[in-house]
């Protein structure tokens, strides 16, 4: 009896388990189906098969280069786009003027330069449509661009921006020129991860930023890149992201 009692018993027992199982994964396979969603991108870069690249000029310290990159990128003929916060714009309503009249682009780069992960979504729209409203007035241009300070985002910083009608552009190729590092080592690290698509980071009011950027545009230029801005690089919608941010088109 005793034999026949544990044979029928380790048979249910195992029955159990078995069940259980299945409810275990079932229940994985659905947070795993939710999880794999695809994250909210910005757009980092652009696959193309042409030469070309923006330069995204970062305005949030000062203005006391504006003259002399308006000038380097005149002389060159090269139209580059700026996203500027919306204080600086405050601080320096000529500058954002002189930028727009000379046929660069505008994008905003926030009101004030908060970090974008810690605010609630109407605190976004606040940093948006704030920063917008400043650059329109002081240059007469729409804004449609938006880079997120520090290149911080979430899901809800892009999916708000897009809701509100702007792009979310982030880089691919970095100066850092925030860390004021020599000017040659920004030409080096600028020119040589250089590819088509990209969308390179600078900013405004760093101290060798102007002179290594004089370089950089000649040596690109005559490695046969020709440089456009943001707004004209990109794609329109629809269009598709990698898992890099990096958009391609769809039709």
């Amino acid at each position: 009896m005793y034999g026949v009692f544990s044979w029928k018993k380790a048979i249910a027992v195992l029955g159990l388990l078995v069940f259980a199982g299945f409810g275990i994964a079932g229940a994985a396979g659905r947070a795993i189906g939710t999880s794999v969603r695809p994250r909210e991108l910005p757009i980092y870069s652009v696959e193309t098969s042409e030469k070309t690249a923006a330069l995204g000029i970062n305005c949030a310290w000062d203005d006391s280069d504006i003259d002399r990159l308006l000038g380097l990128l005149d002389a060159r003929k090269i139209k580059a786009t700026f996203f500027v916060v919306g204080d600086w714009c405050d601080r320096y309503p000529e500058a954002v003027g002189q930028i727009a009249e000379a046929g660069h682009e505008l994008g905003s780069h926030s009101d004030t330069h908060p970090d974008m992960t810690r605010l609630s979504r109407e605190e976004i729209v606040q940093q948006l449509t704030r920063s917008q409203e400043k650059l329109e007035a002081a240059s007469g241009r729409k804004i449609q661009l938006f880079r997120p300070p520090s290149g911080a985002y979430n899901d809800l910083v892009v999916a708000t921006a897009r809701e509100l009608g702007f792009e979310v552009i982030q880089w691919s190729n970095d100066s850092v020129d925030w860390k004021t590092p020599p000017v040659g080592e920004m030409v080096e690290r600028v020119c040589g991860r250089a590819q088509n698509g990209d969308i390179m980071l600078f900013h405004a009011g760093k101290a060798n930023t102007p002179a290594a950027l004089e370089q950089i545009l000649d040596r690109l230029t005559a490695e046969g890149y020709r440089f456009v801005t943001v707004g004209e690089l990109i794609y329109q919608p629809p269009y598709a992201l990698d898992h890099t941010g990096r958009q391609r088109k769809t039709e």
